[in-house]
């Protein structure tokens, strides 16, 4: 008896455990969307300064500022957060791409899937992924998992 409800109250606590981590999740994304929005005309100068060659701050109000990513059109990364470790870590945040294209992760030159309007997919065939969202024009949000 006492068996049973220990497996009964696991699960309760497994149930709300995954309620939180997919609440979370949802939270971060309309976090760093928020951000960008509130943010735009900074962040874009910092995007364009990066683009030019100028050196890039570490970080913007606690986002960091990854730099430009080459490619056949070049992004401006920036990372909001990551959680998990390494082998297994997902790293959330948003991009901004001059051309208004969206971009793989960190631009790798990865086909992208559109998935909806707005939203893209990719993955490396060994379980590496991600999806890309835009935000506003020239602002994509990004989730990548390794």
């Amino acid at each position: 008896m006492k068996k049973g409800r220990w497996l009964i109250g696991l699960g309760i606590v497994l149930l709300l455990v995954a309620a939180l981590f997919l609440g979370l999740r949802e939270d971060r994304e309309a976090a760093i969307c928020g951000f960008v929005k509130a943010h735009s005309i900074e962040l874009e100068k910092i995007a364009q300064d990066c683009l030019r060659g100028v050196q890039a701050p570490g970080d913007f109000w606690g986002v960091v500022v990854e730099g430009v990513f080459p490619g056949e059109e070049p992004i401006v990364q920036f990372r909001y957060a990551a959680t998990g470790l390494v082998p297994s870590t997902t790293y959330y945040g948003f991009y901004y791409a001059q051309d208004d294209a969206p971009a793989c992760y960190q631009n790798v030159a990865l086909a992208l899937a559109p998935q909806s309007d707005g939203t893209w997919t990719w993955s490396d065939g060994i379980g590496n992924g991600g999806v890309t969202r835009r935000i506003a024009p020239h602002w994509f949000y990004y989730e990548a998992w390794f």
